[in-house]
C-alpha cells in the first residue's frame, strides 16, 4: 500500500464517529442540559442542602398551658369580660372547664346600647379537646347561644367563634381575638423582648425550611403573602391591647410564638407544649468482672 493511502487509513480509524464522538469536550465544557431541566448554577438555582438552610426549628419549647391557665383570669384585649378555666379530676381522669362572664357586646345595631351577659348563667361548661391543628391545643366550648373555639396557651387564649358573632338573650357580641392578662399581670419589658427575640428565631427557622420546601409548589406563593403580611395583621390587631404601652407587646409576643407554633407543625416537628414523651428505662447496670486477685 503506498505510504500516502496508509496513513490516511490510520487517520480514519481514529476519529471515533456516532455516540462517541459527542462524548468529545473541550477543556472547561460542560455537558448539555436535557430539555426542561434546571440549569446548573443558572438564575434561581440553590444547591441542594443549601447550608443556609436550618434542618429543624430550634428553641425551648413554650411552657405548656395546663401549668399556668386553669385559674387565671383572662380578659378580652387585656381590658374587659371574664373567662377561667378551672381544672376537674386529676391525672389520666383530668378534664377542664370554662366560665365566661361579663362578655361585652350590644343590643341590636345601637353600639352605644351595651350589654355584658354572663354566659350559661356563669355556670361553667366543658372543654372539649379538638386537636392541635394549627400548632396549639385547640378546645371547643358550648355555651347556649355561643359556640367558641379556644388555641390556649399558658397565660392566654386565642378565641374565635364558627358562627361569627354570638346571641345571648337580646345581646349580640363577637368575642374573637386575644384573652389574656391585664397591664397589671403583664411581666416586664425585658422578658417579654427576651421571650419575643426566642419565637422570632423560632418562626424564621420554620419559615426558611418552609420556604425551601414549598419554593417551586403552588402553595409557595400563598404562603410567602401570608407570612408578609403578618407583622401588619398583628400590628393591627394588638394596637389595642391593654391600656398602656406594655398591652401590645405582649399581644405582639403571643402572636409571635402562636405563629411559630403553627409554622413548626407545618414543618411536621412536634408542638413544643406536648406532652414530652415518657423517656425509655435504661437496662440495669451490669456489675463489673471482679479484679483478679494477685
Amino acid at each position: 500500500m503506498p505510504r500516502r493511502a496508509a496513513l490516511l487509513l490510520i487517520l480514519t480509524l481514529a476519529v471515533p464517529s456516532g455516540p462517541a464522538l459527542a462524548q468529545l469536550q473541550l477543556p472547561g465544557a460542560v455537558n448539555p442540559t436535557p430539555q426542561g431541566a434546571a440549569t446548573p448554577g443558572g438564575a434561581g438555582a440553590r444547591p441542594i442542602g443549601d447550608p443556609s438552610v436550618p434542618r429543624t426549628v430550634s428553641g425551648p419549647p413554650l411552657r405548656r398551658w395546663e401549668e399556668g391557665l386553669p385559674g387565671r383570669t383572662l380578659r378580652f384585649l387585656g381590658q374587659h369580660g371574664s373567662m377561667v378555666i378551672s381544672r376537674t379530676g386529676a391525672g389520666a381522669q383530668a378534664g377542664y372547664t370554662i366560665a365566661a362572664t361579663n362578655i361585652v357586646g350590644r343590643r341590636g345595631n345601637d353600639i352605644r346600647n351595651m350589654c355584658a351577659p354572663d354566659l350559661n348563667g356563669g355556670r361553667p361548661v366543658t372543654l372539649t379537646p379538638a386537636g392541635r391543628p394549627e400548632g396549639l391545643a385547640r378546645y371547643q366550648a358550648a355555651f347556649p347561644g355561643c359556640t367558641i373555639i379556644l388555641d390556649l396557651m399558658a397565660d392566654a387564649a386565642f378565641v374565635s367563634a364558627p358562627g361569627g358573632v354570638c346571641t345571648f338573650d337580646d345581646c349580640v357580641f363577637d368575642p374573637s381575638g386575644l384573652w389574656g392578662p391585664n397591664d397589671r399581670e403583664i411581666p416586664a419589658d425585658r422578658e417579654i423582648e427576651r421571650a419575643r427575640g426566642v419565637a422570632e428565631r423560632k418562626l424564621n427557622d420554620a419559615r426558611r425550611i418552609l420556604q425551601e420546601r414549598l419554593r417551586s409548589t403552588p402553595e409557595g406563593r400563598q404562603f410567602l403573602q401570608e407570612q408578609a403580611a403578618f407583622p401588619a395583621n398583628r400590628e393591627r390587631l394588638c394596637r389595642n391591647y391593654g391600656t398602656s404601652d406594655i398591652g401590645p407587646g405582649f399581644c405582639a409576643l403571643k402572636f409571635t410564638e402562636a405563629r411559630a407554633e403553627k409554622l413548626t407543625a407545618m414543618v411536621g416537628g412536634p408542638s413544643s407544649d406536648a406532652p414530652p414523651r415518657p423517656a425509655r428505662p435504661r437496662p440495669p447496670p451490669q456489675n463489673p468482672a471482679p479484679a483478679p486477685q494477685q
